[in-house]
């Protein structure tokens, strides 16, 4: 059975929060979002770093991400908790960004407070990540910075963007443990229905089982190694997707692996 991706989802959250440099300040652990676990949220000097308050919690990320397909529109809300003795005051949003919104709502005054940005899919296909600015009365922290990652995508995409077969050798994947070493790689066209994608790859020796999700606006396609075909070396070359979509007729994904000798 095709897979729900909210699992999936989440892990991609705290992925691209982490890479891209917001801190860890959050009553939700990463153990316990998706099936793969993310150790830590690390700082990275790809970005200003974000600016948080003692005593100031984001729940349940430390920045928002929104995703929206070209021609749709998509929100994405935190809470933001104040766990100090002084009552928190926001007095306004400072927003730089021309791609997203963003507003404020009082759910407990001087407690707690939901910031939502709305995220039009159009303009520059792709991600970008920005910072907005919440005015405070805190004497230490007069400004809070909240990390916004967005990403505005085609009617058809594929999760994950590359795949990766892994280091292994042959002798050690032979028989049914070739397709249990399997990468699982989704294409989506969410929100519709018929929508059909042929899956093939120009490695020869890669096999490729497809199903169609149940409301038919995805694949899920499981690709292992024919051993029996496989030789030692590098593995690279693409995963090619034929649609029945008008904008994105053929989508290509790379591949790449190791087949050892031993």
């Amino acid at each position: 059975m095709v897979r729900k991706a909210s699992a999936v989802f989440a892990t991609l959250v705290l992925g691209v929060l982490a890479a891209s440099g917001v801190c860890a300040q959050s009553t939700t652990s990463a153990g316990n979002t998706g099936e793969r676990n993310e150790s830590s949220l690390t700082q990275s000097s790809a970005e200003p770093p974000a600016k948080g308050a003692r005593g100031v919690q984001f729940v349940p990320f430390r920045g928002l991400l929104a995703v929206a397909q070209l021609g749709t529109t998509k929100e994405s809300s935190i809470e933001i908790v104040n766990r100090a003795a002084e009552p928190l005051e926001i007095y306004e949003i400072e927003n730089p960004s021309e791609r997203f919104t963003a507003r404020l709502e009082t759910l407990t005054e001087g407690r707690r407070y939901r910031l939502t940005v709305t995220l039009e899919g159009k303009g520059p296909v792709g991600k970008k990540a920005e910072l907005i600015y919440l005015t405070t009365n805190l004497e230490n922290h007069p400004k809070i910075s909240v990390p916004v990652h967005t990403d505005v995508r085609h009617s058809v995409y594929t999760f994950p963007k590359s795949v990766y077969m892994g280091r292994m050798s042959l002798d050690r994947i032979q028989g049914d443990l070739a397709k249990q070493k399997a990468q699982i790689l989704m294409v989506y066209r969410k929100g519709t229905t018929g929508f059909e994608a042929k899956v093939t790859s120009d490695i020869p020796f890669l096999k490729i089982e497809s199903e169609q999700g149940p409301d038919g606006d995805r694949w899920e396609s499981t690709i292992w190694l024919d051993v029996e075909k496989a030789e030692v070396g590098d593995i690279e070359g693409n995963i090619v997707i034929e649609t029945n979509d008008s904008e994105v007729p053929r989508l290509e994904v790379p591949v790449t692996g190791r087949i050892l000798a031993e």
